[in-house]
């Protein structure tokens, strides 16, 4: 029997647990030497007692420390934290917000190396016990007369002295001063059904700009609001000198709005912020209340990084300054920046009014009551005894049950262009990087008289471009490839108004010796010469001898095109600089930035897919891969986040499933849950695909809807072109009950709707028409793109016209009402001349109503041709104010002429009870902006809101030629 002496033993034993037992000394079984030391290793410990306490809105702390009997260096971790807290140097410290009231849990580690012990421990937030009190600092009770002048100012008018006809929100009153009273301690504002300067409604609003300006407190109302549909109350702040921007970027407190009080009432609290329209975000809650029946308190308090809403002193939501944030344009050398308190940290004023229609409440109907009363009993301000700087410090009420509004910021896309050298443009797609290459060159020489050198120069700079001209010429920043580039998400020459946040950013060193002292610097970005957009900047307002730090919006450049707009979706040079007369300069840390609202939501589009073949397969038995390459995805506003598992608990799941029809193979079947969220399925790319080629082609899909459920909205789809591109929810209806259906949609009317073919991302987005989808499962198959196809339908024409109505409708096309507001039916004329005519007869809602199309009817065949027919008007509106006219969409209701039938060739507006033929020219149409190649509705039919009581009839209408 082998015998083990107690050493060898030790040995093997330290083996086995090493990291607790260091053993030397270890001899072998000839026992050469005797000598054994021993070392054990203890686990180091906590000697602190945790903080298990903290008061909202004020700081906590604990330090952490620990002992080891061994002596070991001790290294500390926070394994678990709140976001509200932060570890560093053995202390745990934060100040919590009210939002964070509650439990959080924490795990601290102390370790020495080789054992570790843990802390675990429960920190509650409650509110602070030693509050201070709200002082009121303003108020107006309103017990005078008249109206107060020292704080209050009255509004008038419709907006447009501001730009903003209709006030930005296409309300329908004109304010006038006569409209707010004040008497028997309260101010009044009245609503009336009055016509005046062309509005049918008149109302009130008053604002306290630079007579009562707030920052920081507790604001509130006593408000009783009107009853009735249409009707929109509001009470709520504007900053008063923003030093943001313009509005969103600047701010807007909406301390009280209630809109449409019928049957479901409740108050709304609001925050605007992020960057100017149309990149604005929004935040807030909402709270039920019966806001009609009496005067209630609306409140407002209002913190340095927290805005919580009252109602009644029932706290119902938090925006706190995770959420708010403002990117705005601060100047031309520091450009776009971001501010962690901007918006909500300067001075706001207080604004009442009651609007009558508008895009948040709609238009009044017939059992709205006028004249509408919104009645303010009190408005007052306070300020927190603790301190006016912060406004922190009063808070005694917070719901744990209140809205709070999710974190959120500015998403920025930075593109070096040159720094050092030409960089590349990089994108990252499925784990790999694809790039384009960059070269900077002389574009315009004048005959040689500029030259551009690489010159290193050290310090900061290293390497750095130095351009010389005698006279004039120009540099640009360009491909290496020569192709062009798709910016996105950073304006549109069609739409400069659409304030965007793209930005070129350089640094600019200028040689006064060399450089003519009154001359101009052009900075520019084109899709070749003479499309492009300008900057300039002469050089005396620029720095001499030193390095500048210069930003061009690519705002400006929209705005100041050249021969031809820029566009953004094929720019050949990205950077621009063009000398009036002899110059010297040296250019470095070149750079195109971009910041957006949304994750992804501009940028430089990757090179696009180039596809060959007749067909682009999107799914057939699986989804193809190989162009299609992030799959099948889906995105829903409860998740609020695209999500690529089909069989997770999201809103919308899919699996591919053998079809009940064995000759179709694999099919997928795509499921919308009764979870109340809306939600669509995709088909994407990573990178553009080029459908270009497939203009005279369309996309095909079969659809089978296996369960309707109780929804009648049937089902909707649309193509995206990278964000923001896209065509926009396109409704096929209630199609396909369980039975497959063929779609065929041409290309054409995709790029009609606003697709670019040449930045498809999508193959397909599938989903039941939005707020109606409860509960629905469909499948589909066989979806692709053909270049060519038996199945398409191109749009009807004839060289000799179209008959479209004479007592029998065309095909594809039928009677129709845009929004419910008339009853559209076929009659027997009392004419003799006419039979059947199609009668609208319309109500206090407002509509348009004429004849569509299912499918577009090219028109552009029709040589001198024109549109043609016949109108009786039976009965004419009540609300004589507007004009009769006539309207002709394309496939997108943003292509259209519309015109008065006064300015048809008979040169007559409607008379009552007599037949009256019209007659458009078809070029006069295209002129007013209709695509004649693809006409899709023509409408006839009063003033839009002015419509009620209006019935007429319409016969003979057709395109014709001479």
């Amino acid at each position: 029997m082998n015998t083990i002496n107690r050493t060898q033993r030790l040995c093997a034993y330290s083996l086995l647990v090493s990291t607790m037992i260091f053993a030397s000394g270890c001899s072998d079984s000839s026992g050469e030497s005797s000598r054994e030391q021993l070392s054990f290793n203890t686990a180091p410990t906590f000697s602190s007692t945790a903080n298990t306490s903290a008061s909202a809105q004020q700081p906590y702390s604990y330090t952490a420390t620990g002992e080891d009997i061994d002596g070991d260096s001790l290294s500390y971790q926070a394994h678990t934290l709140p976001s509200w807290l932060s570890f560093e140097n053995n202390v745990l410290a934060g100040t919590p917000s009210t939002t964070h009231i509650g439990d959080h849990d924490v795990v601290l580690v102390v370790s020495d190396g080789k054992l570790s012990t843990t802390q675990s421990f429960t920190v509650t937030v409650a509110l602070a016990s030693n509050a201070k009190a709200w002082t009121m600092t303003w108020s107006d009770e309103f017990n005078g007369t008249s109206l107060d002048s020292q704080h209050w100012q009255v509004e008038t008018g419709d907006g447009s002295q501001y730009g903003l006809i209709g006030w930005g929100n296409n309300e329908l009153q004109w304010y006038q001063e006569e409209n707010i009273t004040v008497a028997d301690g309260k101010l009044i504002i009245t609503a009336q059904e009055q016509q005046t300067n062309n509005y049918n409604y008149t109302s009130g609003r008053m604002k306290s700009e630079a007579k009562v300006d707030v920052t920081y407190g507790r604001i509130e109302a006593s408000v009783k609001a009107p009853y009735g549909q249409g009707l929109w109350s509001a009470f709520w702040m504007l900053p008063t000198n923003s030093q943001y921007g313009g509005w969103a970027s600047g701010g807007e407190i909406d301390i009280m709005e209630l809109f449409s009080l019928t049957t479901d009432q409740k108050v709304l609290g609001t925050i605007h912020y992020g960057m100017a329209w149309p990149l604005n975000r929004s935040a807030g809650g909402q709270h039920s209340l019966n806001v009609t029946d009496a005067f209630h308190l609306y409140a407002v308090e209002w913190e340095q990084d927290e805005i919580r809403w009252y109602a009644d002193d029932v706290h119902y939501a938090t925006v706190s300054s995770d959420t708010w944030w403002s990117y705005y344009y601060e100047n031309s050398e520091l450009g776009y920046v971001s501010k962690p308190a901007a918006p909500f940290d300067q001075d706001f004023h207080l604004l009442l009014n009651l609007a009558v229609g508008g895009n948040l409440p709609g238009s009044p109907d017939a059992q709205t009551q006028f004249p509408a009363v919104m009645e303010v009993d009190y408005v007052r301000v306070y300020q927190c005894d603790s301190t006016s700087q912060t406004g922190v410090g009063c808070v005694t009420n917070v719901n744990a049950a209140a809205t709070i509004a999710a974190p959120s910021d500015v998403h920025i896309a930075n593109y070096p262009l040159f720094i050092d050298k030409a960089q590349d443009i990089t994108w990252h797609i499925n784990d790999e990087t694809v790039s384009r290459g960059l070269t900077a060159a002389i574009a315009w020489d004048n005959d040689g008289a500029i030259s551009l050198s690489e010159v290193d120069i050290g310090g900061e700079h290293n390497t750095v471009l130095e351009i010389s001209t005698s006279n004039m010429g120009n540099m640009a920043i360009s491909a290496t490839d020569k192709e062009a580039f798709a910016l996105f998400g950073m304006g549109s020459s069609a739409e400069p108004w659409k304030l965007h946040a793209g930005e070129l950013k350089f640094d600019l060193f200028i040689n006064s010796a060399n450089t003519t002292a009154d001359s101009n610097i052009l900075i520019k970005m084109d899709s070749g010469w003479p499309a492009l957009g300008e900057k300039v900047i002469p050089v005396n307002t620029l720095k001499m001898d030193q390095w500048n730090r210069v930003s061009v919006p690519i705002n400006d450049l929209l705005a100041t095109p050249g021969q031809q707009p820029l566009d953004m979706n094929a720019v050949v040079n990205l950077f621009v600089i063009e000398f009036s007369g002899a110059a010297h300069v040296q250019l470095d840390n070149i750079a195109l930035e971009c910041g957006h609202k949304d994750s992804g939501g501009c940028g430089i589009n990757p090179p696009k897919v180039e596809i060959e073949g007749e067909q682009i397969t999107v799914f057939d038995d699986a989804v193809n891969a190989d162009i299609w390459t992030n799959g099948i995805g889906a995105w829903d506003t409860i998740s609020g986040a695209d999500y690529f598992d089909g069989q997770s608990d999201n809103h919308v799941t899919w699996s591919t499933v053998d079809s009940d029809d064995a000759d179709r193979g694999k099919v997928l079947e795509i499921g919308f849950s009764g979870n109340g969220a809306d939600g669509l399925l995709y088909f994407q790319s990573a990178q553009p695909i080029d459908v270009s080629d497939y203009q005279n082609g369309a996309l095909i899909f079969d659809i089978k809807v296996l369960d309707y459920a109780q929804t009648t909205s049937g089902i909707s789809y649309k193509i995206d072109c990278i964000f923001p591109c896209t065509t926009g929810d396109q409704v096929l209806g209630v199609i396909a009950d369980n039975q497959w259906q063929t779609i065929t949609v041409p290309v054409t009317d995709l790029v009609n709707f606003g697709l670019n073919p040449k930045s498809v991302n999508t193959g397909l987005v599938i989903y039941p028409t939005w707020g109606d989808q409860q509960g629905v499962t469909l499948q589909i198959d066989n979806v692709r793109w053909e270049k060519s196809t038996s199945t398409d339908t191109p749009p009807p024409s004839s060289s000799n016209g179209l008959m479209i109505y004479d007592g029998t409708i065309a095909p594809t096309w039928e009677l129709w009402d845009c929004c419910g507001g008339a009853t559209v039916e076929q009659v027997q004329s009392e004419d003799s001349n006419y039979a059947t005519v199609a009668q609208y007869t319309f109500n206090s809602t407002p509509t348009v109503a004429g004849i569509m199309s299912s499918a577009s009817f090219d028109a552009s065949t029709l040589s001198d041709g024109t549109l043609e027919f016949d109108l009786k008007v039976l009965s004419q509106p009540t609300d004589t104010s507007g004009d009769w006219l006539i309207k002709v969409e394309g496939i997108t209701n943003q292509v259209f002429a519309e015109l008065k039938l006064s300015q048809s060739q008979e040169g007559i507006a409607p008379q009552q009870d007599q037949w009256q033929h019209y007659t458009f020219a078809l070029s006069e149409l295209e002129a007013a902006g209709l695509n004649l190649s693809a006409v899709k509705i023509i409408m006839v039919f009063p003033t839009w809101g002015t419509g009620d009581g209006a019935v007429y009839q319409l016969d003979n209408v057709q395109f014709t030629t001479p």
